[in-house]
């Protein structure tokens, strides 16, 4: 039985507490992650050695906690949950390897990302390889929960993966075609498919399937968890602006370097005035520098630091960051009306009182 070190009179939405929760599940997750992974050397030492770095490194273990959570609120038990809990975190590390590759990122949970590290054919094949290693697991939940629930988890996972890579493409095509008239309508729906499919979505139903739950009681929990995935990516956009560095874990201006299509940029460009609006566009259409060139400022074909504090300066001027907040609030708010409705079916424990206080956390967050 999961028994989180949540002991106490604290409030159920203490950041704190939901914190400590998400530490304890990591931290059986990342036991088992290192069950999956194997250890012999001969067949790929290095490659099983660096699956291993991204787990390690630390990181909320949203995921496999609100599995768990969801799980165990309807009944459940943590054997029938966990390894679909640390295949879950494994396909997040490896998306992570290719995201940061694709976006070109430096950092990852406060240290170089793996591709700096060990260049780029290695890294896309460990997220490659960490990808292969979740389906042997998925198909030992048979032994675990039976052939139909096995059945059922494998079909969300696999439209998990489907999803994300739709959502992926929907972001990289803005970027190739350097197209910045998307609205706040197509980022959201970038948005479902990229952020919330496999941060919310899929770790909702898992945990449902997992504990037995029937589809109308999978429909109502995703209904709750769809808005919330909305305003975790939302909150993740703001925090990249104006986190603190020590606490995001990743770069700062990261995704004004690499030109992302935020809903704070998309705004304040809509926002701009036409000169304004040129100059913004001149700079996205720069590429990152990399690492060694981060410096040169002479350089037409890449971004300065002057190009990057103009894009910051114009996202704060035009009201970008308040105009974020407010959408994430909104369906945060969305998804608390949604819980509220089904949260008096649920029995009273920490599982239940993490999934209720998530809803002001992802938007309250500074990680």
């Amino acid at each position: 039985m999961l028994q989180p070190p949540l002991i106490g009179d604290t409030p159920a939405e203490d950041p704190d507490r939901l914190l400590a929760y998400m530490e304890d599940c990591r931290g059986r997750v990342v036991d088992e992650i290192r069950e999956i992974v194997p250890r012999d050397a001969r067949a790929g030492g290095l490659l099983y050695e660096l699956m291993l770095d991204y787990p390690m490194r630390g990181g909320k273990a949203l995921r496999p906690a609100l599995c768990i959570a969801t799980c165990r609120a309807l009944g459940g038990h943590l054997e029938s949950v966990l390894r679909s809990s640390a295949v879950l975190e494994l396909y997040h590390n490896a998306f992570l390897i290719h995201d940061d590759v694709e976006d070109g990122s430096d950092l990852r949970r406060n240290e170089r990302t793996l591709h700096q590290l060990h260049g780029v054919p290695i890294a896309v094949n460990v997220g490659d390889g960490m990808l292969a290693l979740t389906m042997e697991p998925l198909l030992e939940n048979i032994e675990l929960v039976g052939l139909g629930r096995a059945l059922r988890i494998l079909r969300v996972v696999a439209r998990m993966a489907r999803e994300s890579a739709e959502g992926q493409m929907m972001e990289l095509d803005w970027v190739r075609r350097a197209d910045w008239s998307p609205t706040d309508r197509a980022y959201l729906r970038m948005v479902y498919k990229k952020t919330c499919w496999y941060t919310f979505l899929a770790p909702v139903l898992v945990g449902g399937i997992a504990a037995g739950a029937r589809d109308p009681e999978l429909a109502v929990l995703a209904r709750c968890v769809t808005p919330l995935g909305i305003a975790f990516q939302i909150q993740d956009d703001v925090l990249n602006l104006v986190g603190e560095a020590s606490r995001y874990g990743k770069e700062i201006d990261g995704d004004l370097w690499e030109g992302k299509h935020t809903l704070l940029l998309i705004h304040a460009i809509r926002q701009a005035s036409p000169a304004a609006r040129r100059e913004a566009l001149r700079i996205l259409g720069r590429s990152r520098p990399c690492e060694v060139n981060r410096q040169d400022r002479k350089s037409a074909d890449v971004k300065s630091r002057e190009d990057v504090a103009f894009l910051r300066d114009l996202v704060l001027r035009s009201g970008g960051v308040d105009h974020a907040r407010v959408v994430a609030r909104r369906h945060a708010d969305r998804a608390r009306r949604s819980f509220e409705a089904i949260g008096g079916s649920l029995p009273g424990s920490v599982h239940r009182d993490f999934l209720e206080g998530l809803v002001d956390f992802v938007v309250a967050r500074d990680r």
